[in-house]
């Protein structure tokens, strides 16, 4: 994981109960069990326990949400799967974790700037380096928003504001591209696993937390 969500979790001393730090361990999970399985990750991939915290943490969500895991895959296939998916080996990667690869992102120069000015506003200034992954990355997007919910557990005053930025960066980034990403690794079919259905359950997630921020028709929808 970058080092935009490394710290968060460590630090947590809201109630467990609110619904921003239920949020902010949800997507912090996901970023977790997305990134190359290595260490504890790729122990708790293996064992499942990954997949329960998951499902324990999307219990305390304050609206209606799922988690359902993938079967269980052993270690060295977890790391494989990912390099043959993700990884960039001799030109650009089966699948990409990039926005600007997908469908509908602007230019890139224009996409890493209203990105930058997004993490920037919020306090994380990556114009000088300093993030393991590009802006546009799914890791990335999706620890911002850990951040930005981690951030509103704790300054109930302001989750006003961070709940407007969270509606405003899950509209015009993450839950705009995300279902292009699920399509993608669905088209794959079995090799994609355990991948396709941790994205297919991030995706319902985003779309269940978009609902529940009041954005209109912005990610999939959440199961009936």
């Amino acid at each position: 994981m970058s080092e935009l969500a490394e710290p968060l979790d460590a630090g947590l001393t809201v109630a467990e109960e609110s619904p921003a730090a239920a949020r902010s361990r949800v997507y912090g999970l996901f970023a977790q069990a997305l990134q190359f399985p290595q260490g504890d990750t790729v122990a708790a991939l293996e064992s499942g326990e990954m997949y329960q915290a998951l499902a324990l943490a999307a219990g305390a969500l304050p609206y209606r949400y799922t988690f359902i895991g993938p079967p269980l895959i052993e270690r060295r296939e977890l790391g494989l799967r990912h390099t043959a998916l993700f990884d960039a080996v001799g030109g650009r990667p089966q699948v990409s974790m990039l926005e600007l690869r997908h469908e509908g992102a602007p230019p890139e120069q224009q996409l890493w700037e209203d990105l930058l000015r997004f993490y920037r506003f919020f306090g994380l200034d990556f114009t000088g380096g300093g993030a393991r992954e590009r802006p546009d990355h799914l890791l990335m997007q999706i620890e911002f928003m850990h951040y930005l919910t981690f951030l509103e557990a704790g300054a109930p005053d302001s989750a006003q504001d961070l709940r407007l930025g969270q509606s405003d960066f899950l509209e015009r980034h993450l839950a705009r591209w995300l279902p292009s990403l699920r399509v993608a690794l669905a088209e794959i079919g079995v090799e994609a696993a355990p991948y396709d259905v941790l994205v297919d359950a991030l995706a319902r997630f985003v779309g269940a937390d978009c609902a529940y921020l009041g954005i209109p028709l912005a990610g999939p929808q959440p199961p009936v």
